[in-house]
């Protein structure tokens, strides 16, 4: 309900109440999130039973965060309280003199600086970051993809190269239903922001093929944050909400007939749901590889000049305005039209049925069940738990970090 607020609030409000609501917002938000924290430690300690192993995590990450709400619906263990802990799973932080042996997962290394949204505080703290994960009580640190443990080792000592390992991020294993008869194809693109996450290239490539197919396509739009200015072609459904539940993805699902997102920075939430629905998925190879998308299996990559986790992070661009700001410079110049030429023809294929939908879709249900399903991080996170726990931390290469690239091309079918 309050997110519902808010996103009416923003789109109703004048701009000089703007700040006022916002900071209300937070506060109310902050003030919910201490209680529910406190509820959650309570529920911790109650249904505490001896359980074995014995491990801590603060399962109040899983409201606010939706990479780790499986770990409050799907849990790979029952978690106890801290001081109950022979292990801690810490998420996007690593503390200072550890009491216990702990595991670290994060969105990206620099997390553990303390401030994930911000490029400088982290870069400018990689001797704090190597201190922390040098701790020999930190078992491991995992993050959820191998490009990102390529793109981590940049910040690490190389003698800590052997704790860093990945843990994929989940979303539960879907029916198979048959979609209806009679729809236009259907393009699904959900966006967290608009300009990273390539929505002015959707829009434009939408645009290009609403004028070739008519009403025989159509774009759903879920983005919380369209510039003001920004018009929308015919033919896009948008919805402007800024968290999805589960019944509203599974009806968008459910009717797409692709995914498209021709992300420019660290994306991948919607391919761990778009395979479990067995929908296939067109996107930009960026750091993660074929990671998250099998190229001609489970749907295509569209290979793309400019992306944030590139060698260039942190240099070229220094802090996150400064990527924007290049990026939206390389768009006016027309450095982005590739990504919209590219997508056009793939997606013009699919309509015409020069590939086999029904097949790629097969695939990406199988590709989910094999990477992707809650089962299978769980599995994966017991033997990690045990690892650290017996104080085995021999190298992550070979049992934590899956192959990617040319590992897999051997391994791929044909659509």
């Amino acid at each position: 309900m309050l997110v519902k607020i808010r996103s009416l609030a923003k789109r109703t409000t004048p701009n000089w109440l703007a700040p006022i609501l916002r900071q209300f917002y937070f506060s109310v938000q902050r003030a919910l999130g201490f209680v529910q924290h406190v509820a959650d430690l309570a529920s911790l300690e109650w249904n505490y039973k001896d359980q074995s192993p014995r491990v801590y995590l603060p399962i109040s990450i899983g409201r606010v965060h939706p990479g780790w709400r499986t770990y409050l619906t799907y849990p790979p263990v029952a978690y106890v309280p801290q001081r109950r802990a022979d292990l801690c799973h810490w998420i996007n932080t690593l503390p200072d003199n550890l009491l216990v042996p702990c595991i670290a997962e994060c969105e990206h290394i620099l997390a553990l600086a303390g401030n994930i949204t911000d490029w400088q505080w982290g870069l400018q703290r990689t001797e704090l970051i190597n201190r922390l994960v040098s701790q020999e009580k930190c078992r491991f640190v995992f993050t959820y993809s191998a490009g990102l443990v390529r793109h981590s080792q940049r910040y690490l000592h190389p003698d800590l190269w052997h704790k860093l390992g990945v843990v994929y991020q989940t979303f539960p294993t879907q029916a198979e239903l048959p979609k209806l008869p009679g729809r236009p194809f259907t393009i699904l693109c959900v966006a967290s922001r608009f300009s990273d996450k390539g929505v002015p290239e959707v829009l434009e490539t939408f645009r290009i093929l609403r004028s070739r197919h008519g009403s025989d396509v159509q774009l759903v739009l879920v983005c919380q944050v369209m510039p003001r200015g920004w018009s929308r072609p015919e033919g896009v459904v948008h919805y402007d909400i800024p968290r999805m539940n589960d019944p509203f993805k599974e009806r968008i699902y459910r009717n797409a007939d692709v995914l498209y997102i021709p992300a420019y920075s660290d994306t991948a939430g919607c391919f761990y749901e778009s395979t479990a629905f067995g929908v296939p998925t067109v996107t930009t190879r960026i750091h993660h590889d074929d990671e998250f998308v099998r190229d001609g299996v489970t749907g295509f990559l569209i290979e793309t000049p400019v992306y944030s986790y590139s060698e260039e992070y942190g240099i070229r661009w220094r802090t996150w305005g400064e990527f924007l700001a290049d990026l939206d410079r390389i768009r006016e110049r027309g450095g982005l039209q590739t990504i919209v030429d590219q997508s056009v023809s793939i997606l013009e294929r699919m309509m015409a049925g020069e590939v086999d939908l029904l097949a790629m879709g097969k695939a990406a249900r199988q590709f989910h069940a094999e990477h992707f399903a809650p089962e299978v991080r769980n599995t994966k996170l017991r033997q990690i738990y045990k690892a650290a726990i017996a104080g085995d931390v021999t190298s992550t290469t070979d049992q934590f970090i899956p192959p990617t690239g040319d590992q897999f091309k051997g391994d791929q079918g044909t659509t």
